[in-house]
This record gives C-alpha cells, sequence and structure tokens, in this order.
C-alpha cells in the first residue's frame, strides 16, 4: 500500500516530532532578508572533533528560505523508496535509515546572497582543517587553506543569481561598446531572472559583458 498515511511520519509517532522539532528550530531561524549559512549532523555517530551534541557535521550549506529548504531536504530524503542519487539527500536518507533524523544548525547569517557563497566556503575551509569529511563538491570547499572573499568567490557561481539578488549583493554586468563599459540597468529586468540569462538579453555584435564585484 501506498500513500503519505503509510510513510514513517505518520506511523512513527516519535520520528515525527523529532522531523517537526526540526522544522521548528528552522522556522524560528529564518528570517525574511537574510541567507543562512547551515550544517547538517549526523546524530547516528559521535562527533570525535567538536563534540557536537547532534553528531559530526557532514554537510554545509546556504539558503535565503532555510525553512523550506530545510522540509525539502527532510521530504526528498524521507519519502523515496530508495537511496536518493542525490549525495545530501542519501546521506539524509541513510541517517533516517539507521534510525535517526538528521540535524541542522546554524553557522551563519548574512544579508545577500554572495556573502552567503562565501560564508558557506569559508565554513568548509574551517572545518576541513579541523578534520571533519564533508560531503561538499564545490572545488574550492573541498579542502582547507586560505578563506575567500567577495571579490576572490569564483565568478561562476554568480552567473545563476537571479537581478534581485545581484542587486542585493553588489553585483553590477558591465556591457563593454564602443571602448566604454557601463552597468546593465539590473532593475529593468524581471527581479528573478538569472544574470546569466540578462547578459544574452544585453549582448550584442561587438559586446562584451562581464561580471564587477563592488
Amino acid at each position: 500500500m501506498t500513500g503519505k498515511s503509510f510513510t514513517r511520519y505518520y506511523r512513527d509517532g516519535l520520528f515525527r516530532a523529532a522531523v517537526d522539532d526540526q522544522f521548528e528550530k528552522a522556522d524560528a531561524a529564518t528570517k525574511c532578508g537574510a541567507c543562512i549559512t547551515y550544517a547538517i549532523h549526523d546524530p547516528t555517530r559521535s562527533d570525535l572533533i567538536g563534540h557536537h551534541a547532534d553528531g559530526p557535521i557532514i554537510y554545509v550549506g546556504q539558503s535565503k528560505e532555510f525553512g523550506k529548504r530545510i522540509r525539502r531536504r527532510m521530504r526528498d530524503a524521507g519519502t523515496a523508496i530508495r537511496r536518493p542519487r542525490d549525495r545530501i539527500d542519501g546521506a539524509c536518507y541513510d541517517i533516517m535509515a539507521r534510525g535517526a533524523v538528521p540535524r541542522f544548525s546554524v553557522l551563519d547569517e548574512t544579508d545577500c546572497v554572495l556573502d552567503s557563497l562565501v560564508s558557506e566556503t569559508n565554513w568548509t575551509k574551517r572545518l576541513h582543517a579541523q578534520g571533519y569529511t564533508l560531503l561538499n563538491q564545490w572545488t574550492e570547499q573541498k579542502f582547507g587553506g586560505l578563506e575567500i572573499d567577495r571579490r576572490s568567490a569564483p565568478h561562476e557561481w554568480l552567473w545563476p543569481m537571479t537581478a534581485s539578488d545581484a542587486i542585493a549583493s553588489g553585483v553590477d554586468l558591465l556591457v563593454s561598446d564602443q571602448g566604454r563599459e557601463l552597468p546593465a540597468n539590473l532593475t529593468a529586468f524581471p527581479p528573478k531572472m538569472r544574470l546569466r540569462e540578462i547578459k544574452e538579453a544585453v549582448k550584442a555584435t561587438g559586446r562584451r559583458v562581464r561580471l564587477y564585484v563592488k
């Protein structure tokens, strides 16, 4: 038999309470306009490095809709019939298969997406340096070393930004035309339009477009 009534969330009251507790904490930490850098913990193992009560950190992420992100992670892992291919959902699925619920904690809070990406990366570097093994896959997040800042963040991270996120993050699109560079008017585009799409819209024969971080 299938259907939501037969998932563990609806059959197991203790499991449901543990999941709901994570939802409530995420909702309480979510603030309008703020981006959250968060950690996922594995409560089925002891944290021998930082001695976190919630278990070792296995992943660092960031989101400007923290509550929704936690619900999606829990839902995708908890309703899967088989282990999801996504490495994070797969890890959460494994934790649930061992009878526990993934734990989430807030590491940092920033005012814009760019600063949040920098925060996420620098937290992975710090945790790697401490000895944690993380599931993060971006090259800059797979090892310790020097931390990055706004200007050294790889530009491939910025092209997926929306126009509204770019404005809030102080990121411009500079259009080169006849030897001059002028910023594109990002307010003239839909707020959710991606910079990579705006690039194609403003690009014309003989023009070059590049990102500029203020």
